[in-house]
């Protein structure tokens, strides 16, 4: 498996590295939200489809300045999630594109989640300008229903090194204990079929062994939240999950 790293932070096996989400709606929920996650997460996630002037270009770049300047070397991903990802916001394909591009042309983001239903639609070039602006791509398939069969999440990873993801993710929901028992294996199994770091996700109460299995599996990274503010269900705060993972190393 190739190491992904981004600021000191490398992206392997061995300890997942912890990303906490930021879903402050305004300007000041967001920035009190950094300066209390960047104590314990090696990763920052902003959920900007939380943000309630997503779509002022002016407050926009103040806020994802202010981010970088408050997280200094901790590494930033922008993550821009629609309604049908499970997200916060209504937003055409033509609008997605141009935010995520704005946020990587700020020079403020280390990282960009996409998600992989959009680039059938945006292509390869659209990854390819990011990377050459020094931005990694995260690419993610969520699905909110069920675990796919095996065979249809390894494609998915397929997929994605085929657009040339640096990262892949993979979320869904489990129906019943098998379907996280297979997540797990499946993410293993992965490390033969694709040369990505891969990040996997069984959300709810039921997958979440999944959050903090990365040791087993090769997770290279697990989301938690801040007090009361989970971006997922299943979520750990990131205190509980950083004591659990210490746990095992």
């Amino acid at each position: 498996m190739m190491d992904v790293e981004v600021r000191n932070v490398r992206f392997n096996a061995g300890r997942p590295k912890i990303c906490v989400p930021l879903i402050g709606r305004t300007f000041d929920e967001i920035i009190e939200q950094a300066s209390l996650a960047k104590k314990q997460a090696d990763v920052i996630e902003w959920r900007a489809d939380y943000y309630q002037d997503l779509l002022d270009d002016e407050e926009l770049l103040i806020t994802l300045l202010a981010l970088r300047d408050e997280l200094r070397e901790i590494p930033l991903i922008f993550n821009l999630r629609t309604k049908p990802e499970g997200g916060e916001v209504e937003l055409s394909l033509r609008d997605y594109r141009r935010i995520n591009e704005f946020a990587v042309s700020s020079r403020a983001i280390d990282m960009a989640d996409i998600e992989l239903s959009h680039v059938d639609k945006l292509g390869s070039t659209f990854i390819k300008w990011m990377q050459a602006l020094d931005v990694k791509v995260i690419l993610s398939d969520h699905n909110y229903e069920k675990t796919p069969e095996n065979a249809v999440l390894l494609f998915r990873l397929n997929m994605m090194e085929h657009w040339g993801a640096d990262i892949a993710k993979i979320v869904v929901v489990p129906g019943d204990e098998d379907d996280v028992i297979r997540l797990m294996e499946m993410t293993l199994k992965a490390q033969t079929f694709v040369t990505l770091p891969t990040v996997t996700v069984s959300m709810g109460k039921l997958g979440k062994i999944s959050r903090v299995a990365g040791y087993l599996n090769g997770s290279c990274m697990t989301y938690a939240c801040l007090p009361g503010c989970a971006s997922a269900e299943g979520q750990i705060e990131v205190e509980k999950l950083t004591m659990i993972l210490d746990e095992f190393s």
